[in-house]
């Protein structure tokens, strides 16, 4: 079964600007809150093939993820795969705008692994809804975060 969540939202803000803040893996641990730690593991000049690990944690409890970038346009798109123990997911982030506003959506798609694709036939809606709040939190920080660095230029 594919959980399919999308979110979007308009930041004040260049792509570019906006970009740095999903490209750079030590920036975006400042609105990904969920994560812990971020490392990259190969790094290709291109982006296209480079590998990470990401340990999320929530609630005391840990979840490591290995991801790699499927696709990368600068400054406009971002595509990566993540595995973990419990599930598959693929996410693309997306900046479209012009020098002053900027919209940002994150597409991903879910694939839960057994038993977590068992327990997501029972409780899917709650998961899904608990995935796209925090989503749109995450969202929040980042247009904070951008529309901060603007005032501040």
């Amino acid at each position: 079964m594919l959980m399919k969540i999308t979110a979007s939202i308009d930041i004040s803000s260049s792509p570019n600007d906006i970009f740095a803040w999903v490209d750079n893996p030590d920036k975006a641990m400042h609105w990904q809150k969920g994560v812990k730690t971020e490392e990259i593991i190969k790094e290709t000049p291109e982006k296209i093939g480079t590998t990470f690990r990401e340990e999320l944690e929530e609630n005391g409890k840990s979840l490591i993820m290995y991801g790699e970038i499927t696709d990368y346009i600068p400054n406009k798109l971002l595509s990566f795969q993540l595995e973990s123990k419990v599930h598959r997911v693929h996410v693309i982030y997306s900046v479209v705008g012009k020098a002053t506003k900027s919209t940002v959506s994150v597409d991903s798609a879910i694939r839960w692994k057994f038993p977590m694709n068992l327990i997501s036939l029972i409780i899917g809606h709650k998961i899904k809804t608990k995935i796209l709040a925090q989503t749109k939190s995450e969202l929040s920080e980042l247009k904070k975060l951008c529309e901060k660095e603007v005032n501040n230029s």
